[in-house]
């Protein structure tokens, strides 16, 4: 399992795509959090409401590029009737799959710890800014890529073609974040649930709702796995 995730992380920081994603949305963020009208310093508060406002919709085009060869391209090349005649399970091959994409999710994210420095530095006094504001954004935004990731995955295993898995997990994505607000499908409303929590309200229902939000896409993925063996 762990050689698995290995090769899918290493695939990914040894081609340009990933190194070119990370600085893309380090540059990103910092020109609106920075730069534009409404950035952080035209809001005068030690705080990253404009990071987390605008990192969702970053990745909700990122991950389904990120996952749409996870299994298409396996199922494509054949290699993945390979992967199930080593000593390893599907739910090895899936978790392994799920591992790489969070651990590159993680590593996109940690140059963000910079923006944290630097407000700690402006505010006044110094190292005056609301911690548990930015470590509930930080939590929330990691648990909705994760929604991302187990979607993208799905996505990935319904098809061959990576454009077409690409396609549908940004459908998929656009659904729960914004479909699903406007016509109030709260079971999959992803975005209030990350709302209340950027806000720094780390409540248990909207923590459990993203777990539960996961788990059930792993247990269907798993589902999908086993019409491929």
């Amino acid at each position: 399992m762990f050689t698995l995730l290995k090769k899918d992380v290493l695939a990914f920081f040894s081609s340009w795509m990933g190194w070119g994603t990370i600085s893309s949305f380090f540059i990103l963020m910092g020109v609106y959090v920075w730069v534009i009208d409404g950035n952080l310093l035209d809001y005068g508060f030690a705080e990253l409401t404009v990071f987390f406002d605008l990192s969702p919709w970053f990745f909700l085009f990122f991950v389904p590029a990120l996952s749409m060869n996870s299994f298409s391209e396996e199922m494509d090349r054949g290699t993945f009737q390979l992967l199930r005649s080593l000593p390893i399970s599907t739910n090895q091959i899936l978790f392994a799959k799920l591992g790489a994409l969070a651990f590159i999710v993680l590593i996109t994210l940690l140059p963000s710890v910079i923006f944290i420095q630097t407000i700690s530095v402006l505010g006044l006094p110094e190292n005056n800014y609301d911690s548990s504001l930015i470590i509930g954004g930080f939590i929330a935004l990691f648990l909705l890529v994760l929604c991302f990731v187990a979607m993208g995955l799905f996505a990935s295993s319904l098809s061959k073609k990576q454009p077409v898995a690409f396609i549908i997990g940004l459908g998929m994505n656009f659904v729960c974040w914004q479909g699903a607000k406007e016509v109030r499908l709260d079971f999959i409303d992803l975005s209030s649930h990350y709302n209340r929590m950027s806000m720094g309200v780390l409540s248990f229902s909207d923590l459990l709702f993203f777990v539960g939000f996961i788990t059930l896409l792993v247990g269907v993925i798993r589902l999908r796995l086993r019409f491929l063996i």
